[in-house]
């Protein structure tokens, strides 16, 4: 039989596991609360919704709408910020109405809506245009 003074160390080790336990459990939920709230990740779990450009250091990212594009330059200043479904006039045909993902390529961002339809965005300026469904 253990002495009486240790019982209390191991309740109190028992406890705080528990506590411990309960605090991480919440964080989980948290997490898949974020996912569910961003309009892109709810429609297309496999959405990509940031980039970086490894030339200039620029940050391109989709808001939680799912719609607007903000760029970011290497000091976290927004460059530009613009609503690509409502500059591009994309309304898909298939697909829900959200960005679904985002590509560099060569000075431009190629960005996909819904199922097939891309848009690209000059990424100096934020210039945007249709450029066409598949």
């Amino acid at each position: 039989m253990k002495p009486p003074a240790t019982i209390p160390v191991y309740l109190i080790c028992a406890i705080a596991c528990c506590f411990c336990l309960g605090a991480l459990a919440p964080e989980k939920d948290v997490l898949k609360e974020d996912a569910a709230a961003h309009a892109s990740l709810a429609a297309y779990p496999q959405a990509v919704i940031s980039v970086k450009d490894p030339k200039t250091s620029m940050i391109f990212y989709v808001e939680s709408n799912g719609r607007r594009v903000v760029a970011f330059d290497q000091d976290a200043a927004v460059v530009w910020s613009v609503d690509v479904l409502a500059k591009a006039t994309i309304k898909p045909a298939q697909g829900q109405p959200v960005i679904r993902h985002l590509r560099l390529q060569e000075g431009e961002l190629w960005i996909t809506c819904g199922k097939h339809d891309h848009a690209k965005v000059d990424i100096k300026t934020g210039k945007t245009e249709f450029v066409g469904a598949d």
